[in-house]
């Protein structure tokens, strides 16, 4: 099972465990900044209602797939989420894919937590998923978020809409 694989990793300096149901709050946090959610093709949230559904995606990854999106923990500062990343099963254009995603708060830019979250997510999908492709979809304007995918080694591939919404797709090579 994935899971086991998944569920709970760390870094020398960060915790990355899956969603949690007594999550909402932190959830809700990060994704209602509007900063932070500059890119996001849905913006960013306005009540815990849209957290709550959010996360019941996120829960029913996790239960159906063994993997899904993490929330990441400073190991130095436990129970204090600064961010969310990892891998997550996704439709495009009719393929099943890997999407990479990362999400972090305004504190922490500049740190390198999207990269290295990142590149925890690949290893284990190289490890235990090498079958399903893997992409990250970034706004073309999110400058910040392209120089992650191009120092894990990804590159452009194509350009595609969402709704009504045009980002790049990265892929792995």
């Amino acid at each position: 099972m994935l899971l086991q694989h998944f569920e709970r990793t760390t870094t020398d300096r960060l915790l990355l465990r899956a969603v949690r149901e007594n999550d909402l709050d932190a959830v809700f946090a990060l994704h209602s900044d509007p900063t932070t959610n500059r890119f996001s093709r849905h913006g960013y949230m306005e009540t815990l209602d849209d957290a709550r559904r959010v996360m019941g995606l996120w829960l029913e990854d996790w239960a159906r797939d063994g993997v899904g999106y993490w929330l990441v923990e400073r190991l130095e500062a436990p129970g204090v989420v600064v961010g969310l990343g990892g891998l997550r099963h996704k439709e495009l254009e009719g393929q099943r894919v890997l999407n990479l995603a990362y999400r972090f708060t305004p504190e922490t830019r500049g740190s390198g937590y999207a990269t290295e979250v990142s590149r925890v997510a690949l290893a284990l999908a190289a490890r235990h998923l090498p079958h399903v492709p893997l992409v990250a979809i970034i706004h073309p304007e999110n400058a910040a978020s392209i120089r992650v995918a191009e120092r894990l080694g990804m590159r452009l591939d194509r350009h595609i809409t969402e709704d009504d919404i045009q980002n790049r797709v990265y892929v792995i090579g």
